[in-house]
């Protein structure tokens, strides 16, 4: 099978970053997609609307790598709707306490984990009522994307990294630098994306700000290296270059909403358990101080605990 002919299935294809990659990928991602929805129309800014007609996620098509994009708490659940031998991508923010339920439970196929800064947004998000849903999406900006193999992680074959390569490919076609990364890279930047999200997402959704308003909680810092020591001293991170990639990532995406207050904004479940939540969770079982961390959960879960009632 050439490099060009190696297809690309996308479970998440309805959320914003999967809508966007739908649009912009050539060849187009066969969309995976659970009940009630049959097929995609989505749009991006003035161009027509473009239809997607999905598959279910247990028909993967043969020889498919699966890339999955889809709230942390949703990952588990929909790697098990996937056939057992297809190869797996998975970019989702909260990945690191993920790694070891994955390696556990996936023990056939290649399992690929990625990071990525694309950000996007939907405009609009409608259910039509007839199997079909109409979604606008709206891009925010191309960071970087880093994807590979987190340590004995799935199947390291030749065919295996052949898929990952041919996304790589696409990805890069379309405009959105991508790399394929060794594994001890890669991890280091799983918790780099992490430590972002725990201090830029609790913070501004909690005083209902853009990321510009974003400012370095040095104790939440100091709390998050804490823990990533104890469970994985193999990978050095240090304070400073945390703080220049913060930002970095500040000033590049200042006006945009972070997906934690979108998900309090739509009355929907936060990833803050994948968050804080863990840092709060290891620190404790390790006897690490983690006071910062749990106070920012608990403030997100009040905030969660009242949109999903109202």
């Amino acid at each position: 099978m050439s490099l060009q002919s190696r297809p690309v299935s996308l479970l998440g294809s309805s959320g914003a970053i999967g809508s966007l990659l739908q649009l912009s990928l050539k060849p187009s991602p066969v969309p995976l997609l659970r009940k009630p929805w049959r097929s995609l129309n989505i749009t991006q800014g003035a161009q027509s609307a473009v239809r997607f007609d999905g598959v279910e996620p247990s028909r993967a098509p043969a020889e498919s790598l699966v890339v999955l994009i889809c709230k942390s708490y949703d990952v588990m659940a929909a790697v098990s709707t996937l056939p057992t031998t297809a190869p797996v991508l998975i970019l989702s923010n909260g990945l690191v306490p993920l790694i070891r339920p994955l390696q556990e439970f996936r023990r056939e196929g290649a399992l690929f984990m990625g990071s990525t800064t694309v950000g996007a947004g939907k405009v609009s998000d409608l259910d039509s009522g007839d199997g079909v849903r109409e979604i606008e999406v709206k891009e925010n900006g191309r960071g970087q994307t880093i994807l590979g193999c987190v340590g004995d992680v799935g199947d390291d074959s030749a065919e295996s990294i052949a898929h990952l390569s041919n996304f790589q490919a696409q990805m890069t076609a379309a405009s959105f630098p991508t790399s394929v990364v060794d594994p001890p890279v890669l991890m280091k930047a799983l918790w780099m994306k992490m430590f972002l999200n725990c201090l830029i997402n609790p913070s501004c959704t909690i005083k209902g700000t853009r990321n510009e308003e974003a400012k370095m909680d040095t104790k939440l810092l100091d709390e998050c290296l804490a823990v990533q020591r104890v469970i994985d001293p193999n990978v050095t991170i240090d304070q400073k270059e945390v703080t220049k990639l913060f930002d970095e990532v500040v000033e590049k995406t200042g006006k945009n909403k972070n997906s934690m207050m979108q998900d309090i904004l739509a009355g929907r479940k936060t990833e803050i358990d994948f968050l804080t939540g863990f840092i709060r969770r290891i620190g404790e079982e390790h006897g690490v101080d983690v006071s910062r961390s749990r106070e920012l959960e608990q403030q997100v879960k009040t905030l969660e605990f009242h949109r999903l009632g109202e």
